[in-house]
């Protein structure tokens, strides 16, 4: 088993058209700069299947006192055996030879394959949340679990009777400490490494924290400014982005605007969203998976000087996610920010 994060594999690479590539991926998305990669898929029985089959801790072993010449109640920890199936993202794009000729200072293709990039990243987040492992994605080709299906009626769910109002400046303001106290447990219960969240909540919890006097900021090798808690990352996990009828369409990865009842309430409570916090690590949390002896990313340039008019470029990601630990990820469920 070789584990490595995307950042340890960009080092390793000769390719500098490649390494490139690998940053922007990089650039694009926190969580891949965190997540670490078991690359040991390799299709089943050399058939089509991709799965990769692990144990999830469920539940603790328990400990008691005893008597003299008593004994001790058996239990044992649980495992529930599970299995998750690599998906295949990618996207590509078509360049006539002489545009590209023709290219000057402007590197048609270059964009066109960071565009494609970022598309990609952005269906890798909206999966690794929403991901439905029963359904079937484009091109027959399966989802992986996500984790609000993942999460839902675990111990690590929380908030799923009660919202929080912070949907303007005032409630913020009164309803902070109790926001707080709910989001730590969350962290503390979880060891969490970072909150996953939409681009709206994270402006929310920036001034919590900057109210409550818990922000912090750094910076990465790209100089985006990372805001913590307590030593926990904020991510934004941004937009996923369709194209309807020629029209973008935006969908926040980590959902918003959410209408749900929630508890012994008659009516649906809007303007809910979700806040998701996981910890890093492949023997006991979360983590992704790739194939055997694979970079994770693969691309597919042209060369435009071999015959043909039109050249084809392709950018691909084959992976997926696991949680080895149901402790080691929860969402704090319906956050009214609207």
């Amino acid at each position: 088993m070789a584990v490595m994060t995307l950042e340890e594999i960009k080092k390793g690479m000769s390719d500098k058209v490649f390494g490139q590539i690998v940053d922007i991926f990089l650039r694009e998305s926190a969580i891949l700069h965190k997540l670490s990669f078991d690359d040991c898929v390799s299709a089943s029985g050399g058939g089509s299947t991709m799965k990769y089959k692990y144990l999830r801790k469920v539940l603790p072993a328990t400990a008691e006192f005893r008597k003299l010449n008593g004994k001790y109640t058996a239990s044992a920890a649980t495992k529930q055996e599970c299995e998750a199936a690599l998906a295949i993202m990618g996207g590509a794009v078509q360049m006539d030879r002489v545009l590209n000729k023709t290219a000057g200072k402007f590197d048609n293709l270059a964009w066109q394959i960071e565009e494609h990039i970022k598309a990609v990243v952005s269906l890798f987040h909206y999966t690794l949340i929403n991901g439905d492992a029963t359904t079937t994605a484009s091109g027959d080709h399966p989802e992986f679990q996500g984790l609000d299906s993942m999460l839902a009626g675990t111990t690590t769910e929380f908030g799923a009777d009660k919202s929080i109002d912070l949907s303007t400046i005032t409630n913020l303001k009164n309803n902070a400490d109790e926001f707080y106290e709910a989001l730590m447990l969350l962290v503390n219960t979880t060891k969490a490494d970072a909150l996953l969240m939409n681009t709206d909540m994270i402006g929310k919890i920036q001034t919590v924290a900057r109210i409550l006097g818990y922000k912090t900021e750094s910076e990465t090798a790209f100089g985006r400014k990372v805001v913590s808690l307590d030593g926990v990352q904020f991510m934004d996990l941004q937009n996923y982005y369709t194209v309807e009828s020629g029209t973008a369409v935006a969908n926040a990865v980590v959902k918003k605007g959410i209408s749900r009842t929630i508890g012994k309430d008659t009516s649906a409570t809007t303007g809910l969203t979700d806040i998701y916090s996981v910890k890093f690590d492949v023997n006991d949390g979360f983590h992704g998976i790739s194939l055997n002896g694979s970079s994770v990313i693969d691309q597919y340039l042209p060369d435009f000087s071999k015959p043909g008019t039109v050249k084809d470029a392709e950018v691909e990601m084959i992976a997926a996610t696991v949680l080895k630990n149901t402790q080691h990820a929860g969402v704090l469920r319906n956050i009214k920010i609207a």
